[in-house]
């Protein structure tokens, strides 16, 4: 046992903590700051890995958050353990098979419950509607399946935005392998290639892909990415675009082609990596949108009023 290990079992928690790391949670989740409130749990189940209401919220939170696989191996762990409340916990567990797409799983864990009589009477109806629920997105998947064999990017660039638009409401994993050869193809715009990675970020696509944008080359996983505008440097870009004391015509320019440029150039950013000078950039670019002529001039930062203007030669939507 190293030291570290010894310090942190030695360690004793202030009176109250556990309690309160939950009801500050709670709170978070109320406010749909899933990531906070996990953070929160994950510290008060260290604390206590057996308390109910710990262990029931962080599967709440886990199955709020999008996270099915760790929902559901906590609520396992308490089925299995006899944490919680039995039923409560069973719901939440077939809530997320349902999300993961395990029908079979359902079917075999519900069913012999009812034959069993474990579950009778209001509580059998309600799991039987649940299987039911999970047996007609297993259908709905199949069908899409079938319809869905094999993908090709339309000709024209708004032609393409529209079916990726509509496509990102579909199941996309029995194509998956034709997105990652559409975003992978030298000759698919960039603004494509966003929305491409977008629609596999959202669906949680594991595979590599490899994406060419600017000059550049870099080997992304879509499930890994964040999303485009979810990034502490443009957020304090835009904080400081608005804080310029500017007229708000130019700010709402400013900011608009930020998050253009933005979307542009994902998953990668502006090798200048000062939020100060980004921002002055856009409003630099704002200005010249709006025609003034030495909008540029004084400006430092040449490699990244480069880099903005040769993405806004793409800014063609």
């Amino acid at each position: 046992m190293d030291d570290q290990t010894k310090f942190k079992e030695n360690v004793i928690p202030f009176p109250g903590l556990k309690e309160r790391l939950v009801e500050q949670a709670l709170e978070l989740l109320q406010g749909q700051y899933h990531t906070e409130a996990i953070q929160l749990l994950e510290q008060a189940i260290e604390m206590d890995p057996n308390d109910q209401a710990v262990c029931t919220s962080l599967a709440v939170a886990y199955y709020e958050d999008r996270q099915w696989m760790d929902s559901k191996s906590v609520c396992e762990r308490m089925l299995r353990e006899g944490i919680g409340e039995y039923e409560e916990i069973l719901e939440l567990l077939v809530m997320n098979l349902i999300q993961l797409r395990k029908h079979d799983e359902i079917k075999s864990l519900i069913q012999p419950l009812i034959d069993e009589g474990t579950l009778a009477g209001e509580r059998a109806e309600r799991f039987t509607h649940l299987m039911n629920i999970s047996e007609k997105k297993a259908n709905d998947s199949e069908r899409e399946e079938k319809s869905f064999e094999s993908f090709h990017l339309e000709k024209g660039l708004e032609q393409q935005t529209i079916q990726l638009a509509a496509l990102s409401r579909q199941n996309i994993h029995p194509i998956k392998q034709d997105l990652i050869d559409a975003a992978e193809h030298d000759d698919t715009h960039p603004f494509i290639k966003t929305m491409l990675l977008n629609i596999m970020r959202e669906q949680s696509v594991n595979d590599e892909v490899v994406i060419r944008k600017w000059g550049i080359e870099i080997s992304v996983c879509p499930s890994e990415l964040v999303d485009p505008f979810d990034q502490e440097q443009i957020d304090r870009a835009i904080r400081l675009i608005e804080e310029e004391g500017q007229e708000p015509h130019l700010v709402n320019i400013a900011i608009d082609l930020l998050k253009k440029h933005i979307f542009l150039l994902y998953p990668l950013l502006w090798r200048e990596t000062k939020p100060e000078a980004i921002a002055e950039g856009y409003v630099r670019l704002a200005k010249e949108y709006l025609g003034t002529e030495d909008a540029w001039d004084g400006y430092q930062f040449s490699g990244l009023k480069q880099e903005i203007q040769s993405v806004e030669k793409e800014n063609d939507l």
